[in-house]
């Protein structure tokens, strides 16, 4: 989970209880680089858990429908401490599935065609990460884990998947998102358990690694980032009054261009975005929209069920897209029994529905 922000989240909860090699995935933070995936593809699902229990890890094969419930669990019988707590983010990095786990300060690296674990790599808080050239590339809060260190910036691990050799570079505060654009890596930088949120981009010569400069925005608290039409595209979370008792500025979504230009991209609502080619794609309780990161439009793809009507999520926290049929994956989580990720085609027509665990939040395809 987050944050300052997402410990609002946390707290209702408790209130209420890819070439045809696959070298290649699809999932909820890709690189803005056109993916392909085989024919012969996967959905992996990554539960969270029920707060703060342990994470799941479920497959879906596309092609037959089979469902693998559990499948971490399955193949690794005896690690009894399961997957890890928290999963916050997925990629496919050296044919290797890496799963962040944000809570339990690792990597674990994944065999896709087996699930067995082959590894863990140790990683203060890892929020979310990419791939560009040699390396993988993860943000991490740092020693700021859950909250309980506050005045502590955060970090970017860079991986060697050959060797799993490691450095780092500081960032700002409770860093979120990170992509690349043209030869520089660019990193949101939330604040989010500061008093005061940050509201810049850490910008990294990916050549030295090391800090090159950084963008202010006027939007803070900064969370998902891509790069797509040349430009970085940028979410924010909601901001709250000291007591929690209100928004005193909402979601926002915004286009900056490498020398800091800001433009605000109007959307209904800002949710959970995937980005999949030229298009940006925004779930949230007010429904789906697709940005064009060409020209920036907005339009709004009307979610159908079977029987033709306007199908209602109860708690969208997740989507991703699948690059080669355009169908969308949607995950509509339950914290307490089990969530369900739902498939629509790309105009919005139901496919099918499949219950999953508990917490369903981040999904690859690969």
């Amino acid at each position: 989970m987050k944050y300052k922000s997402l410990l609002v989240f946390s707290v209702l909860l408790a209130a209420i209880a890819v070439s045809c090699s696959k070298e290649n995935a699809s999932g909820n933070l890709p690189t803005g680089i056109d993916i392909e995936v085989g024919e012969n593809s996967s959905l992996f699902i990554l539960n969270q858990g029920a707060w703060p229990g342990g994470s799941t890890l479920d497959v879906k094969n596309l092609s037959t429908g089979e469902f693998s419930a559990n499948w971490f669990a399955a193949a690794n019988p005896d690690i009894t401490q399961g997957l890890g707590n928290t999963g916050n983010d997925m990629a496919v990095i050296g044919g290797k599935l890496w799963v962040l786990m944000n809570g339990s300060n690792i990597i674990s690296v994944v065999n896709p065609a087996t699930g067995k674990l082959e590894r863990t790599l140790d990683v203060d808080s890892p929020r979310y990460i990419i791939k560009k050239g040699n390396y993988a590339y993860v943000t991490s809060y740092g020693a700021a884990v859950n909250g309980s260190v506050y005045g502590v910036k955060g970090k970017v691990y860079r991986i060697d998947p050959a060797t799993y050799e490691t450095k780092t570079v500081e960032v700002g505060y409770q860093p979120e998102g990170l992509t690349v654009l043209g030869d520089k890596l660019y990193v949101a930088n939330s604040g989010g358990y500061q008093t005061e949120h940050d509201n810049y981009l850490s910008v990294i010569d990916l050549s030295s690694f090391s800090v090159a400069g950084n963008i202010e925005l006027p939007v803070e608290n900064l969370n998902r980032l891509f790069s797509a039409g040349g430009k970085l595209w940028v979410t924010t979370y909601d901001c709250y009054t000291p007591d929690w008792s209100a928004i005193t500025t909402p979601a926002s979504l915004g286009s900056v261009t490498a020398d800091g230009e800001y433009e605000a991209v109007r959307v209904s609502s800002v949710g959970f975005p995937a980005l999949s080619k030229d298009k940006l794609y925004m779930i949230s309780y007010d429904g789906l929209s697709c940005i064009d990161t060409a020209d920036s439009s907005v339009s709004r793809i009307e979610l159908k069920g079977e029987d033709g009507k306007a199908f209602a999520l109860s708690n969208p926290y997740g989507i991703t897209v699948n690059p080669v049929s355009g169908d969308l994956y949607i995950s509509d989580a339950n914290f307490t029994g089990d969530s369900r990720v739902l498939c629509f085609a790309a105009d919005g027509t139901f496919k099918w529905s499949q219950t999953t665990g508990i917490g369903t939040g981040p999904m690859l395809v690969y």
